[in-house]
């Protein structure tokens, strides 16, 4: 059969998410579990956990790479400050207390995302396009690597990237000056109203 491939006009805000979800192994690697589609904050995220147990938020764009790494860095604080309970709600993330990881895709980088990727070890970026190939709609992704001067083509063959080290996190600390709880200290419990809320994200 001739495979015929062939760039396609942008699409919108909801099929990008929707082509975000089915590339979830291609960004963020095998044993990933989705844990919200639509969060409800600026640019309406998505939230997963990879498989070491981060929660990672893809935020995206399908134009503005700058729009969708602001709205990413906006709602990684507002998660890294709700972390405690967010761990007791989804099971993916085991409890583990880990940093949120963020990755942004637009049809370009944004501006400046050198010396971002430089200085905040848990973001990763990607910028697509979507092809048509025989028929049918594709996501193409490529990655920029901060070691590298060029970007390069990102798929699911490629070797996961090193753990990076939570002490380098780039998000914003929490109001208040406040310590996360250390892994496997003991988590204040939910009430219901609060379980119900990050259920219902």
């Amino acid at each position: 059969m001739k495979l015929c491939i062939e760039t396609a006009e942008p699409c919108d805000g909801e099929e990008l998410r929707t082509l975000l979800i089915d590339a979830a192994e291609q960004l963020l690697g095998a044993g990933n579990a989705l844990l919200e589609a639509k969060l409800p904050w600026d640019g309406h995220p998505i939230l997963f956990a990879d498989a070491s147990g981060h929660p990672v938020l893809i935020s995206f764009d399908p134009e503005q790479g700058q729009s969708a790494l602001l709205n990413g860095l906006r709602t990684s604080e507002q998660l890294a400050s709700a972390l405690p309970w967010i761990n007791q709600v989804y099971e993916a993330l085991a409890g583990r207390q880990l940093p949120v990881r963020l990755v942004v895709v637009s049809r370009d980088y944004p501006p400046g995302s050198r010396a971002i990727l430089s200085a905040c070890p848990l973001l990763t970026l990607f910028r697509y396009r979507i092809l048509n190939i025989n028929g049918e709609t594709g996501l193409w992704l490529e990655r920029m690597d901060d070691a590298s001067d060029t970007p390069r083509h990102d798929d699911a063959s490629d070797t996961p990237r090193p753990e990076p080290q939570p002490a380098l996190e780039c998000a914003p600390e929490p109001d208040g000056g406040s310590t996360p709880p250390a892994p496997g200290a003991a988590l204040p419990s939910l009430s219901d109203e609060e379980t119900a809320f990050f259920q219902q994200l």
